[in-house]
């Protein structure tokens, strides 16, 4: 069995039996993914998957999503609080094993959270707003330049290419705000989607008898 210790003081089980006894908090979520950085480090300012999340449920609330789609969307990489994040690149590298981990942790995770069944009936728009993120990030956070680099395939296909959003990830606001402030904020985002979730009347199931549309 293989385990690690949260900031709350609790194992954390990555496999084994004890796996099915882990209870994951939104307040080591929270911390860990804030002080998590994306993009292996290489950004022009330290930017946490903390702040990545946020940015993707405003995006999701953008559009009209519902509090359960932007939870859900806040969510998706929550379980990077426990594996670490990957870039892409690297998770293609590693292949299978890396695959099994981190579906085996979104399972544990999101069925602690409440929001599997979201996951699920969101996956094609949480992608979406997940690449309309990583397109805004490219262009404001990274060396990115499109005279000189590779394309990105999953942004730059060109029937059907990613665009950023006008939002400028590099403006003064944001470069000044600290690891603890993006806790703070993926906490308040959480639970402000929780208190208008209590209210709002539950989602009907997606009918999937003929796949995602």
């Amino acid at each position: 069995m293989t385990w690690l210790l949260t900031i709350t003081g609790r194992e954390h089980h990555l496999s084994g039996f004890n796996q099915l006894l882990n209870t994951p908090d939104i307040r080591e979520i929270a911390h860990a993914l804030a002080q998590i950085n994306r993009f292996t480090g290489h950004c022009k300012r330290p930017y946490s998957v903390a702040e990545h999340s946020v940015l993707v449920a405003g995006i999701a609330a953008s559009e009209g999503a519902s509090s359960s789609a932007q939870l859900a969307a806040l969510l998706h990489d929550a379980h990077e609080a426990y594996t670490g994040d990957m870039a892409s690149p690297v998770k293609w590298a590693l292949g299978s094993p890396w695959e099994v981990l981190e579906q085996s942790q979104a399972s544990t995770v999101h069925n602690a959270m409440g929001v599997r069944g979201a996951m699920f009936s969101h996956r094609s728009n949480i992608k979406r707003w997940d690449l309309i993120a990583l397109a805004t990030e490219r262009r404001d956070l990274t060396s990115y330049n499109p005279d000189r680099h590779m394309q990105w395939p999953m942004l730059d296909n060109p029937q059907s290419p990613v665009l950023p959003i006008g939002l400028n990830l590099m403006a003064e606001v944001r470069c000044s705000m600290r690891w603890s402030d993006w806790m703070q904020m993926f906490i308040e985002t959480y639970d402000d989607l929780l208190r208008r979730l209590k209210n709002e009347a539950p989602e009907q199931p997606k009918d999937t008898t003929h796949g995602d549309r």
